[in-house]
């Protein structure tokens, strides 16, 4: 089996593989900062305008997950998980995260 995956040059599929689930993480927490940047920039136009105690925990509430998210990449970018699940964990958390914060800017946006 082994020699039938060197034979069709897949043998380095699988390296190549976990370090982009490693890495991926890393990746997606760097997406989430962008995503919170572009709503903090929402949040401020709005708060400059409005001024009321909702638009300013909007503002705080996307820096304190900003601030989370820059915490996190510089983690990770010291710390790469060694196994695949300690890869994949956060990767479902972050994964998650990025969906609920882009669906968040797209409302925030309409």
């Amino acid at each position: 089996m082994l020699l039938e995956i060197n034979f069709f040059g897949l043998s380095n599929l699988i390296p190549t593989l976990f370090v982009l689930v490693k890495t991926s993480a890393l990746i997606t927490s760097i997406a989430n900062i962008i995503l919170l940047s572009g709503m903090l920039y929402v949040y401020m136009e709005r708060y400059l305008k409005v001024k009321s105690k909702f638009t300013t925990t909007l503002v705080l509430f996307s820096l304190l997950f900003l601030v989370q998210n820059i915490l996190f990449s510089i983690y990770f970018v010291f710390n790469l998980p060694e196994t695949i699940i300690n890869a994949v964990l956060p990767l479902i958390f972050l994964g998650l995260e990025f969906t609920a914060l882009a669906l968040l800017l797209m409302i925030t946006r309409e």
